[in-house]
């Protein structure tokens, strides 16, 4: 990472992997970039962090094949990603390569649409360094999948520093930091207690879903989420943060959970749902500590039972997006048993600001991005078998039964979570 964009190949260039024959490499050395301090200057170019790669030779990488495949990662050009049958049929000729070529590529499909993924985190230098670990992890991750990972301070534009609530001061960042992107761009806000515990999977899924604004249900608590979600870069999206952010001047007395009480209601706001007032009384009547999370409670309640079962609202030229619970690509690592699947379910766990956890759980080696596969993967049987029996222990949270109540055939948990392929209902979608 350069500082300005004076890198010889770019700014903040990765590694070309075609200057070895084989195609084949390994990092022999990481410096990783720990509060922005210069760590090399070559050619008169300042760097915060590099890697020194060294190129595979024939014999090493046979070598390697001994190792275990689970743990091997095959470098290859990405226009050569195809879906391809397993067993090629007869008679397939070269014609018929080039046909495969041809089709939609599995990865990357947000790209193909226009759009430029973002992960986009905000914390100070204090943070920054809490949490060095972590976000090693979301950097491995962007790396992989070629996503831009920004991190911000909260102190870069001066029209967000009237907010003394760092997270209500989060969300103004947001929306400046997107007027300085192009418009197609697809930012994920991440919390930094964060860990990437699938970095198999990207964001497409997600990203490339028809709304503004996205956020989920918290897993085992009465409320949306609001430190992590999936913002487009629209004049609709910003204006909805910068109303979020605007929270900071009309917090309670008493506990209300900073952006997070705030949320609820600016989703019932901007979704024209019904008891508005009702639920802006509650939340201006908070009084209670968080010693007492009753009352607090009480109002997310208000909000979740006025929005009804999680969906996308189209309202005033925009769409919110609020997903089930364990279906968003962030989640809280708890009760995921820290553990994940490569084909379903969060991609990153929420919630791990244990740096013995990333060391001594997730990662093998975070400085190499080496995942820790056999601790954190599971099988889509045993994950999904997991995730559907907390389902049945918590009625509050998850509609029961196959023919559930209170939400469509098509979001019950018994027909949905067990594949973690439970979606938003549309807009008009009952009940």
């Amino acid at each position: 990472q350069d500082e300005g964009e004076c890198g010889p190949r770019g700014d903040d260039a990765d590694v070309d992997i075609t200057v070895c024959p084989s195609h084949r490499l390994e990092k022999v050395v990481d410096v990783p970039n720990i509060e922005y301090k210069i760590v090399a200057s070559v050619a008169g170019c300042n760097f915060f962090s590099y890697a020194v790669f060294r190129c595979l030779a024939a014999s090493d990488f046979n070598a390697e094949r001994e190792r275990d495949l689970a743990s091997t990662m095959i470098v290859m050009p990405f226009a050569m990603l195809a879906p391809a049958e397993e067993d090629p049929p007869a008679g397939f000729v070269e014609a018929d390569m080039k046909a495969a070529l041809a089709r939609p590529r599995c990865g990357g499909f947000a790209k193909e649409e226009g759009k430029s993924i973002a992960m986009v985190l905000l914390g100070d230098l204090r943070f920054q360094r809490k949490y060095q670990l972590q976000i090693k992890s979301l950097q491995c991750y962007a790396d992989r999948h070629g996503y831009l990972l920004q991190v911000l301070t909260g102190n870069e534009y001066v029209v967000c520093r009237k907010y003394n609530d760092y997270f209500f001061k989060k969300h103004c960042t947001v929306a400046e930091w997107l007027e300085t992107q192009s418009p197609n761009t697809v930012a994920a806000i991440i919390d930094a207690d964060v860990v990437v515990a699938v970095p198999q999977r990207g964001l497409e899924r997600w990203a490339n879903y028809p709304a503004d604004i996205q956020l989920y249900q918290r897993c085992l608590l009465p409320e949306i989420m609001a430190g992590n979600y999936m913002v487009r870069n629209t004049p609709y999206a910003r204006a909805f943060l910068r109303k979020w952010a605007n929270y900071n001047f009309e917090m309670p007395s008493g506990y209300s959970s900073s952006d997070n009480g705030a949320i609820h209601l600016v989703v019932q706001e901007y979704v024209q749902a019904d008891g508005f007032p009702k639920c802006l009384d509650m939340y201006k009547a908070l009084k209670s500590s968080v010693m007492d999370l009753n009352p607090y409670f009480n109002f997310t309640k208000c909000v979740t039972d006025a929005l009804g079962p999680p969906r996308s609202w189209h309202s005033n030229g925009g769409v919110v997006a609020v997903w089930p619970r364990f279906n968003f690509w962030a989640g809280d690592g708890v009760y995921l048993s820290k553990q994940g699947n490569r084909e379903m379910g969060p991609v990153i766990h929420h919630g791990i600001k244990d740096t013995l956890d990333v060391t001594g759980h997730y990662y093998a080696n975070v400085a190499r991005c080496e995942l820790n596969s056999s601790a954190v993967l599971r099988s889509k049987e045993e994950f999904g078998t997991s995730i559907i029996y907390m389902a049945r222990g918590y009625p509050e949270y998850f509609a029961q039964g196959r023919q559930c109540k209170g939400t469509a055939l098509r979001q019950c948990p018994e027909q949905c979570l067990q594949t973690m392929s439970c979606l938003p209902l549309g807009d008009k979608e009952p009940p």
